[in-house]
């Protein structure tokens, strides 16, 4: 009896040593990978503050912005900025005091600064693409684990479309931040069920609808994709969708000291639609921009066609997670493809979700990770090539087909 006792005793002793075991690699595994996160996250921090060296911004999009903000910093209230844009035809072709949390951004950074110039404003671009490779991470890790978070991190670490816009004086990169931010908040949320993270949820998707108005055509996917991770909703949550498109009108009216405003912008904005330049340069089949991800980011854009593919004809054997990132990108991308309309700053935000689905693809697909390694080293060079031919030997300022494909020489100039 006092043997079977003693065997019993040193086994559970034993498997209780096995747990520990278990334990103090499984924390030791999460951290060499936060290390390694934390190393790559520098390394893009560096790349994008050395790239943010533009001298000559354009007079358009660029300029607009940083008047607003002159204005702003000068003492002038935001009412004066909105009279000054609907005062003068002009200014209709750009963007338009609706992007309140954007311009509110940069005035606050010309304050912080101590001027108001472009750099100024392009750093704001700057700050927020690092944070938008952090958000990829955590996004990744939520969804799936840390090694698949880091693949993706490490994919838009080299992104060129976001390491162009991160160094313009544009919103682009700012709207792209979060919008990761809202949907890494929305993350949080459904796995605590808290009402702190949906308020921050709910914070970031109003500043995200402030960035950039057009956030209002993938609202809907950002709903759908809750709708898919969670599977179940409250009133709660019903109450809490239609908070941040009504904080953002309301915000804007507080601003602009009357409610008539917003929809008298929002016209002006919308009449502008059949422009010359959307219509010559923006124009064109809803494949356009595939083709124009594939000029950009080759490798990447055809490993998540194929991951869609993959995830489309195995449904039922892909996890929920990996079901609703497709989604989520197919859903980004199919919008902006229906609209006459299209750039790829407009769809800035599917940048993300794509290095996530291939993330998943690789981990899932292929078992050495010394293959993945060797594939994320080709593709940064890759990438990091085709940003120095487009972007600074060939000055490219706005992605549109036209002006990508003649920076490749595809084209003549």
């Amino acid at each position: 009896m006092r043997l079977t006792a003693r065997i019993i005793s040193e086994g559970g002793s034993g498997q209780q040593a096995d747990l520990e075991y278990d334990s103090r690699a499984l924390r030791d595994h999460e951290h060499q990978q936060t290390m390694l996160f934390a190393g790559l996250l520098a390394v893009a921090a560096a790349l994008r503050l050395y790239l943010n060296n533009i001298v000559h911004y354009s007079p358009a999009d660029e300029s607009i912005y940083l008047e607003f903000a002159k204005m702003l910093a000068g003492g002038e209230r935001y009412a004066d900025v909105i009279r000054t844009y609907v005062a003068d035809k002009d200014f209709w072709l750009f963007p338009s005091p609706l992007r309140w949390s954007f311009i509110g951004a940069a005035s606050l950074g010309c304050g912080i600064a101590g001027e108001c110039t472009h750099r100024v404003i392009a750093t704001i671009s700057t700050i927020s693409g690092i944070l938008a490779v952090a958000f990829t991470w955590q996004l990744g890790r939520d969804l799936f684990d840390r090694t698949t978070a880091l693949i993706a991190a490490a994919l838009a670490a080299t992104s060129p479309l976001q390491l162009a816009l991160g160094r313009r004086a544009l919103a682009d990169e700012f709207f792209c931040m979060l919008v990761l931010a809202s949907l890494a908040a929305l993350l949080r949320y459904i796995r605590t069920d808290s009402i702190a993270w949906l308020a921050a949820w709910v914070a970031a998707t109003t500043l995200t609808f402030g960035a950039k108005e057009q956030f209002l055509l993938i609202y809907p996917i950002i709903i759908v994709f809750w709708l898919l991770q969670k599977r179940s909703f409250t009133w709660r949550d019903f109450f809490a969708w239609g908070l941040p498109p009504f904080l953002y009108f309301a915000v804007f009216c507080l601003l602009a000291h009357d409610v008539t405003s917003f929809f008298r912008i929002a016209h002006l904005t919308t009449s502008t639609i059949g422009a010359e330049y959307p219509e010559q340069y923006q124009n064109g089949p809803a494949q356009r921009l595939i083709i124009d991800f594939m000029a950009v980011a080759p490798a990447v854009t055809m490993l998540a066609i194929a991951a869609g593919g993959w995830i489309a004809t195995q449904w039922r054997e892909r996890t929920r997670e990996q079901q609703n990132v497709f989604v989520l990108f197919a859903g980004i991308m199919l919008l902006h493809s229906l609209l006459s309309s299209k750039n790829l700053r407009y769809v800035v935000s599917a940048d993300s979700p794509a290095r996530l689905l291939v993330s998943t693809f690789l981990c899932t697909t292929v078992n050495d990770r010394r293959w993945i390694a060797a594939l994320l080293i080709a593709n940064a060079a890759i990438e990091l090539l085709l940003f120095r031919t487009i972007f600074l030997q060939g000055n490219v300022y706005d992605p549109i087909t036209d002006d990508l494909l003649r920076a490749l020489k595809m084209l003549p100039r």
